[in-house]
């Protein structure tokens, strides 16, 4: 097909997948965002194929809700199945199987473990009188979500 993914497409990648929810919708939730993120690498893998690329788009298109933190690793998924030319349909059936997994385990993760047990230190520093308790869980926040 085109060419060959390099690291730097995949840093781009990542980086533009920190806007996944920046088009968020009541239809399509993450489409928009999860499309616009990998539209750079398939631009470069369908190259001339418009066809190809449309298709492409089309399929990125549709309904997606995942955990905004974990998306990464769906995108790499089907960026290797669209760079070895795999069938359509099997790559929006990969994308729709584990889109709600990986939100689960997002959410079991991120919003059920670690916040609660950042939220509950930094309250106790809070409670004492410590401006370093919101401070750190802002922090923190920042660095997980960002």
């Amino acid at each position: 097909m085109g060419s060959e993914i390099s690291k730097k497409d995949i840093t781009r990648l990542g980086f533009r997948s920190s806007l996944l929810q920046a088009s968020f919708n009541y239809e399509r939730m993450q489409a928009g965002g999860f499309t616009w993120a990998m539209l750079p690498i398939l631009k470069k893998i369908y190259k001339d194929d418009k066809p190809g690329l449309s298709a492409a788009m089309k399929d990125n298109l549709e309904f997606i809700n995942t955990h905004p933190n974990l998306v990464g690793f769906l995108m790499g998924l089907l960026i290797s199945m669209e760079e070895k030319g795999e069938n359509r349909d099997t790559i929006k059936g990969l994308k729709v199987a584990l889109f709600g997994p990986i939100a689960g385990i997002g959410d079991a993760i991120f919003w059920f473990t670690l916040l609660p047990i950042m939220a509950g230190i930094c309250s106790s520093f809070a409670s004492q009188g410590n401006l370093l308790g919101p401070i750190l869980f802002f922090a923190v926040y920042l660095l997980i979500f960002f």
